[in-house]
């Protein structure tokens, strides 16, 4: 990931878990898109992009400051989390308790207390969809709606 992704470094401390979200340019199938996977950090180092072999980096980008993360193992999330017509720019943060819940994306966008308890009631009663300020990217969106479907 590249470290200008993060808004603050200081976030790298706090990462227990990270996910990948299968996006619907190279994963054509819907039932394919979304996020399928995730592992726990085992460790995670600061380099420049010529540094990580496994993926080759793209002209330009040789020696930008990127986050390598070593995951533990990858685990299939039993019920992916879909996109519901949205996708992530560049890095979303959510909860570990959001995101063994969430059943489509903008539901990790979820951070306010009352956010969290509004979305934990409605999600008793059946389907929740929660509706952000931004139509396309979650990760740019705030929350403005919760509400059964």
């Amino acid at each position: 990931m590249p470290l200008r992704n993060l808004a603050n470094q200081k976030i790298l401390t706090q990462i227990e878990y990270v996910a990948m979200c299968q996006s619907r340019k190279k994963f054509i199938d819907p039932a394919k898109t979304g996020i399928h996977w995730v592992g726990k950090v085992a460790d995670w180092k600061v380099l420049r992009r010529n540094e990580i072999k496994e993926v080759p980096c793209r002209p330009g980008t040789e020696e930008d400051l990127y986050v390598r993360f070593t995951v533990e193992e990858w685990e299939g999330i039993m019920s992916p989390i879909m996109l519901g017509g949205q996708r992530i720019q560049t890095v979303l943060y959510t909860s570990k308790y959001i995101m063994d819940r969430a059943l489509e994306i903008a539901e990790l966008r979820l951070e306010t207390e009352s956010d969290l308890r509004e979305w934990r009631e409605k999600r008793r009663k059946g389907r929740v969809k929660v509706k952000l300020d931004h139509d396309q990217y979650v990760d740019l969106g705030k929350v403005v709606e919760v509400r059964n479907i």
